[in-house]
């Protein structure tokens, strides 16, 4: 049976916070799907994904233990976008499969389910969420996080940030645009606030303006 929970889905380009709005949005009562975890979870080695993934990028790709060496694979589709291409139509459908699934079933006493997908739009899961929320922030600020993150050097950085479509080709699919270059006291008002927003959705608003909070 399908959850009557509102969904909120969240994205941005790699290095906007969006898991730290996820988080903290798990903290407001919410129930967070990680479309990256499932990414993950569909290159295990039991999977269907996995054995199509290592007849189109070949076992260099491997470890030592048979699997999927994620940051190598990544490393060479983050160079290049028909490489990117090739393993995102293996991923995305399972991806958009079972995110629909565990949406569907979102477990009693959550008050309400978040999706959060880098490509949330890109992939059409944007489709299935009452609200869209678009994580934005400045590219030095989303270059710092990513070496952080990753442990990789500032031009690998800059290559995974130039790799994602840019903020202005999602806006318009977004109906709340939280910006995440400030203080994590800055975030969390602005949280609270496009929730208040969303409040007022479920009680008349038709959710067409965009609200965009800095």
């Amino acid at each position: 049976m399908k959850s009557d929970n509102v969904t909120i889905g969240v994205t941005g380009i790699t290095g906007s916070g969006t898991s730290t709005v996820a988080s903290l949005l798990a903290k407001r009562g919410g129930f967070v799907i990680h479309a990256d975890k499932l990414a993950h979870e569909a290159m295990a080695k039991n999977e269907a994904s996995y054995a199509e993934i290592v007849k189109v990028f070949g076992k260099e790709i491997l470890n030592e233990k048979g699997e999927i060496n994620r940051r190598l694979l990544g490393a060479r589709v983050f160079a290049d976008k028909a490489e990117r291409e090739k393993l995102e139509r293996i991923i995305h459908p399972r991806v958009i499969e079972r995110t629909r699934e565990i949406v569907d079933i979102t477990p009693p006493g959550y008050t309400f389910a978040v999706i959060d997908a880098p490509l949330l739009i890109e992939s059409n899961m944007h489709t299935m969420c009452d609200s869209v929320w678009l994580i934005i922030a400045t590219d030095d600020v989303r270059i710092a996080r990513i070496i952080a993150r990753d442990g990789i050097d500032e031009a690998a950085a800059k290559r995974r940030l130039q790799a994602r479509t840019g903020d202005d080709a999602l806006r318009e699919h977004a109906n709340i645009i939280i910006e995440n270059s400030g203080s994590s006291i800055a975030l969390r008002s602005n949280i609270e606030i496009a929730l208040k927003a969303m409040s007022l959705k479920r009680n008349g608003w038709n959710g067409t303006e965009m609200l965009e909070l800095k």
